[in-house]
């Protein structure tokens, strides 16, 4: 049996190159995640050499019958690990979906999740006056201005409650008095495994502070309750940057799961 899982395994780094595959099982050995039960009604990653082979073929019929060309379909049935840098894994796995019905399904892994089990948190800053602060922060992937709550990802050997203190210190200045835990977000978990913690802090005061080269906060702005929940409605509230009027988006889902969150549990 080990000869022919040796063997198969040979064939298939062959066909679509050793380092993915390699990779990719070393992943998702390291993830120790439920393979699931296509019996049960789940997604179940199919891990036997022989199957991945299959579906791969599979798949790549299916897409050449959908108009795709031949080397299209191949590398877009390929399973294994699709790309990595520092930050991100991208794997592409082959499963049975319910019924046992052959595909492929993607899924991205944040690589500290393999380290720490959490891939970053978000912060609801609630300050003395009943306020809550939001920061004003281009993001590269919308390309747009966003309001939202300061987040950021956990580091080596860090708990989740010290990575909420150190990044709501680190981009907006504000020192927490207390934390109390919200909840956990999964932001898209069509295609991102992350789950975050949220946590709400009570500020007790506001430091110098510099944003690090890599992010672009423009400010740290605080509104009411009521002036949230309206912005949540229309999509934007109207922030004033550089002596100009500008309606900014409000739709960061952090904010929304922690303003709920905290409405019922009477921390706000």
């Amino acid at each position: 049996m080990k000869k022919l899982l040796s063997l198969s395994l040979f064939y298939l780094q062959c066909i679509y190159g050793n380092q993915s595959l390699e990779d990719y099982f070393s992943y998702v050995k390291q993830l120790a995640q439920s393979s699931g039960n296509y019996q049960e009604g789940e997604i179940e990653i199919v891990m036997d050499p022989v199957e991945i082979l299959k579906i791969q073929k599979i798949q790549e019929n299916h897409l050449l019958q959908k108009g795709f060309s031949k080397e299209e379909a191949r590398a877009f049935s390929q399973v294994g690990l699709l790309c990595e840098d520092q930050y991100l894994i991208c794997l592409r796995d082959a499963v049975y979906f319910p019924q046992k019905i052959p595909g492929t399904y993607d899924r991205i892994i944040w690589k500290n999740e393999l380290k720490e089990g959490l891939s970053g948190i978000a912060v609801l800053p609630v300050l003395s006056s009943g306020r809550i602060a939001l920061i004003v922060n281009y993001r590269h992937a919308t390309r747009s201005w966003e309001l939202e709550l300061p987040r950021g990802g956990v580091e080596l050997q860090e708990t989740a409650k010290e990575a909420a203190l150190r990044e709501l210190k680190e981009e907006t200045g504000l020192v927490a008095s207390s934390l109390h835990f919200l909840g956990q977000v999964a932001p898209d978990n069509g295609l991102l495994s992350s789950i975050m913690p949220i946590f709400l802090a009570k500020i007790s005061h506001q430091e110098e502070f510099q944003t690090e080269y890599r992010e672009a906060i423009a400010q740290v702005i605080s509104f009411t309750k009521d002036e949230l929940k309206n912005g949540l409605i229309q999509g934007f509230l109207e922030v004033s940057m550089e002596g100009k009027k500008k309606y900014i988006p409000l739709r960061d889902p952090f904010l929304t799961f922690a303003l709920l969150q905290a409405e019922l549990r009477k921390l706000l």
